[in-house]
């Protein structure tokens, strides 16, 4: 949750406390699954009465929503500074798919339910998180999209629909994710990356050319 510089008190200290229950709920889900932890155990790990907890979310899928919502803008900002980092624009898709797929690997609890959301889609999923959804969705497509945008122009990959590379390279990322929680692969995204790798390497980021080749095009 960002807080405004111009926030009361009262927001500051919703702030502080929502992210202190968050933070109490990853505790609790470093033992079990989302589904089997209670919100009475989430009230005691952050140190409050379970009537303090439901002032601030409502439910249990209220607070895993929040916690969803929490990894997605913290995946779109570790990704923006990975692109805005110095490299090629290979070097970057490569760096961007090590941040993606450690996401993966550290939140291998919620993704499960972050896919089950997307199955259901608009017409299943509660209308605020869906909307959430979308627009964080919509942030990591753009981000995405100028990505194989600059690399198609600067001649490092193929020639193609950058909006439609986007969506390739998520499919693969998600699929990693549907590996791992099929399969019980805990190692799953650290397996995937030297693969995905390779499929880009070969596939879609194009080799350095001779000057002959190069003088030819």
């Amino acid at each position: 949750m960002k807080i405004s510089p111009r926030a009361t008190k009262k927001e500051i200290v919703t702030a502080f406390r929502t992210r202190e229950i968050l933070a109490a709920a990853r505790t609790v889900l470093a033992g079990r699954s989302p589904e089997a932890m209670t919100m009475d155990e989430i009230a005691a790990a952050a140190g409050v009465a379970k009537g303090t907890l439901y002032l601030y979310f409502q439910s249990k899928d209220d607070l895993i929503e929040a916690l969803l919502t929490q990894v997605g803008e913290n995946i779109l900002r570790d990704a923006a500074s990975s692109l805005q980092a110095p490299g090629t624009p290979a070097d970057k898709l490569i760096r961007l798919v090590s941040v993606l797929l450690g996401y993966l690997n550290r939140e291998r609890l919620l993704f499960p339910i972050y896919a089950r959301e997307v199955i259901r889609g608009a017409g299943q999923s509660r209308a605020g998180f869906w909307q959430r959804h979308l627009e964080m969705e919509e942030r990591f497509v753009s981000l995405l999209t100028g990505l194989f945008t600059e690399g198609i122009e600067a001649g490092q990959f193929i020639p193609a629909n950058p909006r439609l590379l986007t969506f390739l390279l998520r499919g693969l990322i998600r699929a990693t994710g549907y590996y791992q929680k099929v399969e019980g692969q805990a190692d799953a995204a650290q397996e995937a990356l030297p693969v995905i790798l390779t499929l880009l390497s070969s596939g879609l980021i194009r080799q350095k050319q001779s000057p002959t080749e190069e003088a030819a095009l």
